[in-house]
């Protein structure tokens, strides 16, 4: 639990502040999110949280920080190499795909 002003009020972490990371570039991009997540990786919403500090290397197995294969099916599906992105980023990635889809 936390108190309003966002610190936690019990446990090993009492008193300390929780801070999420912000969602507004998120939002500018909530349909192409969307769909991504479904086509990526099979994920729905309310299946998942992403925050503009989230990244593909967060949706990679446990222990794993390879992201060849995640990559594969962003090229298959959106036309988007990892070339296209400065960052592994979702937002950068969504993005891409948004420019992409604005010169065709």
């Amino acid at each position: 639990m936390s108190n309003d002003d966002g610190a936690t009020s019990r446990g090993r972490f009492r008193g300390k502040r929780i801070t999420f990371a912000s969602t507004a570039r998120i939002e500018e991009f909530a349909q192409i999110a969307s769909d991504f997540m479904e086509q990526i990786f099979e994920l729905w919403p309310g299946d998942y949280v992403i925050s503009d500090e989230s990244d593909i290397r967060d949706f990679t197995e446990l222990g794993s920080s390879d992201t060849s294969a995640i990559w594969k099916r962003i090229s298959t599906t959106y036309g988007i190499e990892r070339s296209h992105v400065s960052f592994e980023r979702l937002v950068d990635i969504f993005a891409a795909i948004a420019r992409r889809r604005n010169i065709q």
